[in-house]
């Protein structure tokens, strides 16, 4: 495959946080309660969130600028400070008094998630000179990462001509349906947006297509966890990807390789099927790792060499 994403611009624009993690070990219970005592060994901060997708499209090769927003506290400047060391550009970035950066802090002990601690507020943000500085022409696909933390709740983005734009939605924004020609929602959301019980592969079908008359989406990336994907287009077009097998799967982030991996591929290629395959390869990829993880496209290249 050897796809070179170089000359692929993408701008991520949504819910940017950071995922804390806390690794420890454990030989003995608490007394205080049913609990384990958990010492640390190991602790690390990833972009989470939006910014996820970010570190995965750079570690695929391609250009990445981000649209959000973060408090001016230590995890925002750690975020900042993640991008700056892997060529993700902060520059439409708003950093905001009196508000807290999304937190996730996830605490592991003897290689098993124990617990996990989050903290957040809701954004009381509008676009200002953000939006106005920005030339949405300027990118070859355009990724909405909704995470439900408030960026995305009021009806400022405007789709360029031109410009593929790819939604990964948590709630039924007519501003986000209405800009998007792709959204990539779980089973759980598909239910949710087209108020159908989901169930099988029919029942899919029938709410993509449900959506996509009354959307007029291009298409619809149905993401099924271990039973893969559905591909569902205008015309009937339907098309079901099997998934890869994996032990062990850790899903946290997966979503976020899927949209990344999928939006450069069709960027680069403009073949839904080539780039829904691409996303399902480094969906697997992720899933095999400990935590939010990126993937290289390195990796994708030798998976699909291991697996053929």
């Amino acid at each position: 495959m050897n796809l070179d994403f170089s000359d692929i611009k993408v701008l991520v624009v949504g819910d940017f946080m950071i995922d804390h993690y806390i690794i420890g070990e454990s030989n003995r219970m608490s007394p205080e309660a049913p609990v384990p005592v958990v010492i640390p060994k190991e602790e690390y901060s990833i972009p989470g969130g939006a910014g996820n997708v970010a570190m995965n499209i750079g570690t695929m090769g391609a250009q990445v600028t981000c649209l959000g927003a973060i408090g001016n506290d230590i995890f925002g400047k750690k975020l900042i400070k993640i991008f700056n060391e892997n060529n993700i550009s902060s520059k439409h970035i708003e950093i905001i008094e009196d508000y807290s950066t999304t937190l996730k802090q996830r605490i592991y002990c003897n290689g098993i998630q124990v617990a996990r601690v989050d903290k957040e507020e809701p954004l009381n943000w509008s676009p200002n000179q953000l939006e106005s500085s920005l030339d949405y022409s300027d990118y070859d696909v355009i990724i909405l990462s909704d995470y439900d933390k408030g960026f995305l709740v009021r009806p400022w983005f405007f789709k360029p001509k031109n410009t593929n734009v790819i939604l990964d939605p948590k709630n039924d924004y007519e501003h986000l349906f209405m800009h998007s020609n792709i959204i990539t929602p779980n089973l759980n959301e598909l239910e949710k947006l087209s108020g159908m019980n989901i169930n099988n592969n029919d029942s899919i079908e029938s709410a993509c297509n449900k959506l996509i008359k009354e959307n007029n989406f291009d298409y619809i990336i149905a993401k099924k966890g271990d039973k893969g994907m559905t591909i569902a287009g205008k015309q009937n077009f339907i098309k079901h990807i099997k998934p890869y097998r994996v032990d062990n799967p850790d899903v946290t982030g997966a979503g976020d390789t899927v949209i990344a991996a999928l939006s450069i591929a069709y960027a680069k290629t403009n073949d839904i099927e080539f780039s829904a395959k691409f996303a399902n390869t480094a969906a697997a990829i992720a899933v095999g790792k400990t935590g939010t993880a990126s993937v290289t496209i390195d990796e994708i290249n030798n998976y699909i060499e291991m697996n053929k």
